[in-house]
């Protein structure tokens, strides 16, 4: 149930204090963070105007809980894992539209998706699937770009930046108003000629990405309101190949477009009773050159259709939805010995869901559950329960557990390439996981800490390289035995003075595997040990961020034949941003990445950037 979301809130989001948020968006209805029953990071748009973020990849570092895996420079593909689970078991919203990609192993590829125009961004942690469905095992990150709809203004913003490794970056966005009509429209574009992703040779691996997007309001009348989001991207990204499981230097591209379209009829019927109507699209276009006489192309569409009726009322509140949702997938590629790639695939899912709410001023209970009827899979229920207990003004203790799927992809079941060959008997992965925490103000409120104990057991565990002696090649199956998710995150913050604040969080994260004699073993790109640490000065014309992110060492896997597992070294990346503001419309910008140039890799022989600078100049009018 992606729009009938309960609305949770650990603490401490990444440099906004958490009274400074009354409600959590992402909720069949608002939800105040005391009412909360599980955990949830915010991402303001403050925080991304200081640090001057061009991509979301450095920002998740500083979230509890998640471990993030790129192949390189920037805009190379991007991974995250969130408390130890597969990076396709978080959902990634987009104003309410589904973004995981149909045809990229249901995983949504964070490296495309640029900061223009983003006006926050909620990441709740922990079992989701009752409210989300299949791709919320393991939490859901929502990106909302509406901003500034209604009474306000028209304006105009603009960035231009540039810097190290032929780094230019630039964007414009404008608001408008036209009676019951309001919105923005804008562009952002990012170019640079990156950095060599290989550990040898000195080819660099650049990157362009281009966006637009419209969204915007149509006020019909006092009680009801359409709302619409367009957002286009167009990206061109150098990439390597692997030989003997190492990259090497290679004249490859990858050109991807993605499209989010959605729009959302809201109609307030009266005090009581609420009904919206929600309809998106997501559309991810793939062409891999690799200079072959038949280029591989992809396509994954996701249509989503689904109704919600609300009844409120002061101490219980009902949320019901009735959705529809289908799947497509086109592949076109060079037949060879494993197979034909040249294939159209489709699944879809009906379901009914429901959350029910009730508030009783210090306590809050919450129960959702969910049924889906899948065209190519078992009938499948999922459900969640949550408490948030407040015993006195400034301390929460709040506790959530429940049962989540995740449908195996188009990839796992019908891929077709280099020496990988599908598995179409795949069953769908099973999760039970829950969390025990408790938040704490201190300091006459200038302080918050908060702690959090996680678990989380998986059955039917899809392993995607597996050898399959019959194909002479690689496949996907499920395996036997658990997949057991545990560990702990804490948080803090203080207000040392009006203009100083530190914040931080360290994460403890213990996944492991079961194999097939039944002993466990660490499971690959998941760190157990990391961290974050900020230190933010606000001054009279801006202000400056110094951040620290410790990912500690993490095992990989070498795709050879027989597969070798490796460890990859730990490494701390410090950067520096902020802002000075020369009068009231225009500002100068500085972001400096990597000021230790530490030499680190976060995917086996996938080399990373070095120290990099750049400088911009922001208008506001």
């Amino acid at each position: 149930m992606k729009r009938l979301a309960i609305a949770v809130a650990c603490m401490i989001p990444v440099g906004l204090a958490a009274d400074e948020i009354e409600t959590i968006t992402v909720s069949a209805t608002p939800v105040s963070i005391d009412e909360s029953g599980a955990s949830v990071t915010i991402i303001s748009r403050e925080d991304l105007l200081r640090k001057n973020a061009t991509d979301l990849n450095d920002l998740l570092r500083e979230v509890p809980g998640f471990a993030v895996s790129q192949e390189g420079a920037s805009g190379s593909r991007t991974q995250v894992r969130v408390r130890g689970a597969e990076g396709n078991h978080v959902l990634v919203l987009i104003d309410g539209i589904e973004a995981n990609d149909p045809a990229g192993d249901s995983e949504f590829d964070f490296s495309n998706l640029l900061t223009t125009d983003i006006e926050r961004i909620e990441i709740v942690r922990g079992p989701q699937s009752a409210l989300w469905g299949s791709d919320a095992v393991a939490g859901v990150v929502h990106v909302i770009t509406r901003q500034s709809l209604g009474s306000a203004p028209p304006s105009f913003t603009m960035l231009v930046e540039g810097g190290s490794f032929g780094t230019i970056r630039d964007q414009a966005s404008w608001r408008y108003q036209a009676g019951k009509l309001s919105g923005k429209v804008g562009f952002g574009q990012l170019e640079t000629s990156g950095t060599n992703v290989a550990r040898q040779g000195d080819e660099k691996d650049g990157y362009k990405n281009d966006t637009a997007f419209a969204t915007g309001q149509l006020q019909i009348n006092e009680a009801m309101a359409l709302n619409y989001t367009l957002r286009y991207t167009d990206s061109a990204t150098d990439y390597d190949k692997s030989s003997g499981g190492l990259q090497a230097d290679a004249d490859y591209e990858a050109v991807i477009q993605n499209l989010y379209a959605g729009v959302n009829l809201t109609h307030q019927l009266n005090e009581r009773l609420a009904h919206s109507l929600h309809i998106a699209q997501t559309d991810t276009d793939s062409l891999y050159d690799e200079g072959g006489p038949v280029n591989r192309e992809v396509s994954g569409t996701k249509t989503d259709l689904h109704y919600q009726l609300d009844v409120l009322g002061q101490i219980h509140r009902l949320s019901l939805l009735a959705e529809y949702e289908e799947e497509k997938l086109e592949q076109r590629g060079m037949v060879s010995r494993f197979g034909d790639p040249n294939q159209n695939r489709g699944t879809d899912v009906t379901s009914f869901a429901a959350e029910y709410r009730m508030d009783l001023k210090r306590l809050d209970l919450s129960f959702s559950a969910r049924q889906d009827a899948n065209s190519d899979f078992d009938d499948a229920t999922t459900w969640r329960a949550s408490i948030s207990w407040q015993p006195r003004e400034g301390t929460a203790v709040f506790s959530s557990v429940g049962e989540s799927i995740k449908n195996p992809t188009f990839t796992e079941r019908f891929g077709f390439f280099t020496n990988f060959v599908g598995n179409p008997d795949l069953k769908p992965e099973q999760s039970l996981g829950y969390e025990l925490g408790i938040r704490q103000g201190f300091s006459d409120g200038r302080g918050k800490a908060a702690l959090t104990f996680f678990a989380a057991d998986l059955e039917d565990e899809i392993n995607g390289f597996v050898y399959d002696a019959a194909a002479g090649g690689f496949s996907a199956d499920n395996i036997d035995g658990e997949s057991k998710r545990q560990g702990v995150e804490l948080e803090l913050s203080y207000q040392a003075t009006d203009s100083f604040r530190l914040a931080g969080h360290y994460s403890y994260v213990d996944s492991t595997q079961d194999d097939s004699n039944g002993e466990a073993h660490n499971e690959i790109r998941r760190p157990r040990h990391s961290g974050s640490l900020s230190a933010i000065y606000q001054f009279s014309k801006g202000e400056m961020e110094v951040t620290a992110t410790h990912t500690g060492e993490q095992e990989d896997t070498v795709f050879t034949f027989p597969a070798q597992t490796v460890t990859l070294s730990g490494f701390t990346l410090v950067n520096l941003a902020g802002h000075y503001n020369l009068n009231e419309k225009v500002a100068l910008t500085l972001r400096l990445e990597n000021l230790l140039d530490e030499d680190y890799e976060q995917i086996y022989s996938y080399a990373s950037p070095g120290i990099g600078g750049y400088l911009g100049l922001r208008l506001k009018l």
